[in-house]
C-alpha cells in the first residue's frame, strides 16, 4: 500500500474520532447545560477558533511540505526549534488580546474564567509537533494520542457534569486532554524522530515566521470569516437559540468537511514530492458526484441531525441545515485544489489571494447586512453559501491553470 493510502486510513481514523467524541458530549452538553448556557460555551469557543488560527500561523502547512522535501536531522531540530519560539510570542500576544476581549465583549466578561481556561487548553494544542508527524506521513501517532486523550476528556465531561453551575468544567476537562496530547506528541518527537530543542539564530526564526506567514493568510482568512460569522450573530441577534442553532449547524458542517479532510492532508506531502497531478483529477471526478449527492442527503436529514446534536428543543432550527448544506459541495472542491494543488505546485500565494479574496466578500457581506438591518440567520446562511462558491470558482481557475501547465510540460 502506497504511504499516502496508509495515511488516509490514519487520518480517517483521527476524523472520525475527532467528531465521534464531540458527537457524544455536544447533545450531552446541550441537554444539561440548556440553550442559554450552551450559547455561553459556542460562543467562546467561536472566539477561542480566532485565537487558534492566529497561534497555528500556518506552521503546520509550512513545516508540513519542508520536512516533507527536506532530509535533515539537523534541519529538522532547527525548523522546531524556530517554530516553537514564534509560537511561545504568539501565545504572548494572543493573551494580551483575549484580555481585551473580556474588557470589551459583555458575554466574555461575565464568563472571564471560562475564557482563561479555554485559552490555556487552546495554547497547549498550537503547541503540538504535528507538521513533524505529518510530514513524515506518519499519522498513527497523531491518531492513537488525540483518541487515548479524547476517551479521558469526554469520560470525565459525562462523569461529572451534572447542571448549568457545573460549566466551568468543560474547559478544565478539555484542557486536561490537551495537556496529554502535548507530553504525548512532544514525547514521540524526540523518541521517534530524536527531536529536540537547539539553538537557533534570530535569522531562522525571522525566516521561518515570514515563510509561514503565507499559509496563515490562507488558513485564517476562511476560519477568520466562519467565527467572525458567529461573533457577530451573538451581537445581532438577541435570541440565545438562534445563537446555538448557527452553532450547531455549523458543528455539523464542520463534521461533514472533516471527512474530506483525511484525503487532503494525506495527498498534500505525496504530491510536494511527486508533483502528481493525475491523482488529484482522480480524486475529483470520483468524489464530486459522491458529495454531491451526499449533500442532498444532508440536507433531507435535517430534522434528524438537529434532534441528535441537540435534543428536541433544538429541532426548529433545523431550518439553518438546510440553508447552509450547499456550503459542503462547495467546500470539497475548494479543499481538493487548494492545499494539494495549489501549495503543493508552490502556487501558495494563488491559495492566498482565492481565501483572502472569498474571506473579503464575506466581512463585506456581514457589515451590509448589519448597516442596512437585515442581520438574519436567513441572510446570514445565504452569504455563507455565496462565499464558498467563489472560493471553489477561484481555486477551479488557478488549479485548472497549474494542472494545464503541468500536462502540457
Amino acid at each position: 500500500m502506497a504511504l499516502y493510502k496508509k495515511n488516509i486510513v490514519f487520518q480517517y481514523g483521527l476524523e472520525l474520532a475527532r467528531y465521534f467524541f464531540p458527537f457524544v458530549t455536544i447533545p450531552f452538553l446541550t441537554r444539561v447545560l440548556g440553550p442559554d448556557v450552551y450559547a455561553v460555551r459556542a460562543y467562546i469557543l467561536a472566539a477561542m477558533t480566532f485565537v487558534q488560527v492566529f497561534l497555528l500561523f500556518g506552521f503546520n502547512s509550512y513545516g508540513t511540505k519542508e520536512v516533507a522535501t527536506r532530509d535533515s536531522d539537523t534541519f529538522l531540530r532547527e525548523l522546531t526549534s524556530s517554530i516553537m519560539l514564534v509560537r511561545v510570542g504568539l501565545c504572548i500576544i494572543a493573551a494580551v488580546a483575549v484580555a481585551l476581549l473580556i474588557f470589551f465583549i459583555p458575554i466574555m466578561a461575565s464568563n472571564s474564567i471560562y475564557v482563561w481556561l479555554a485559552f490555556v487548553g487552546v495554547c497547549f494544542k498550537c503547541c503540538l509537533p504535528d507538521f513533524v508527524f505529518q510530514g513524515k506521513e506518519d499519522m498513527g501517532i497523531i491518531t492513537n494520542r488525540f483518541v487515548v486523550s479524547q476517551i479521558i476528556s469526554t469520560l470525565l465531561i459525562v462523569g461529572f457534569v451534572r447542571s448549568p453551575s457545573d460549566l466551568l468544567l468543560v474547559p478544565i476537562f478539555e484542557g486536561i486532554a490537551a495537556l496529554i496530547a502535548f507530553g504525548w506528541s512532544w514525547y514521540n518527537a524526540y523518541a521517534k524522530y530524536n527531536i529536540y530543542f537547539v539553538r537557533v539564530s534570530l535569522r531562522n526564526v525571522i525566516t521561518t515566521f515570514k515563510s509561514s506567514g503565507i499559509f496563515f493568510l490562507s488558513n485564517a482568512s476562511t476560519t477568520i470569516f466562519s467565527s467572525l460569522t458567529t461573533l457577530m450573530i451573538g451581537f445581532f441577534i438577541a435570541d440565545p437559540a438562534e445563537i446555538s442553532y448557527w452553532a450547531i449547524a455549523m458543528t455539523a458542517i464542520t463534521a461533514v468537511q472533516a471527512l474530506y479532510t483525511p484525503v487532503t492532508n494525506s495527498i498534500y506531502p505525496h504530491i510536494c514530492r511527486t508533483k502528481e497531478a493525475r491523482l488529484i483529477r482522480k480524486m475529483l471526478l470520483l468524489g464530486v458526484p459522491i458529495v454531491l449527492f451526499g449533500t442532498g442527503i444532508y440536507a433531507y436529514l435535517s430534522d434528524l441531525i438537529m434532534l441528535v446534536l441537540g435534543g428536541e428543543a433544538y429541532i426548529d432550527g433545523s431550518y439553518v441545515i438546510v440553508l447552509t448544506s450547499p456550503v459542503l459541495f462547495f467546500s470539497f472542491i475548494a479543499m481538493m485544489l487548494g492545499f494539494p494543488v495549489l501549495a503543493a505546485f508552490g502556487k501558495v500565494s494563488k491559495l492566498t489571494l482565492s481565501s483572502t479574496i472569498s474571506a473579503g466578500f464575506h466581512i463585506v457581506g456581514l457589515v451590509l447586512l448589519a448597516a442596512v438591518g437585515a442581520f438574519s440567520i436567513l441572510n446570514v446562511a445565504v452569504l455563507r453559501c455565496l462565499t464558498e462558491f467563489i472560493l471553489a470558482f477561484l481555486r477551479f481557475i488557478f488549479a485548472y491553470r497549474v494542472l494545464s501547465a503541468k500536462a502540457a510540460s
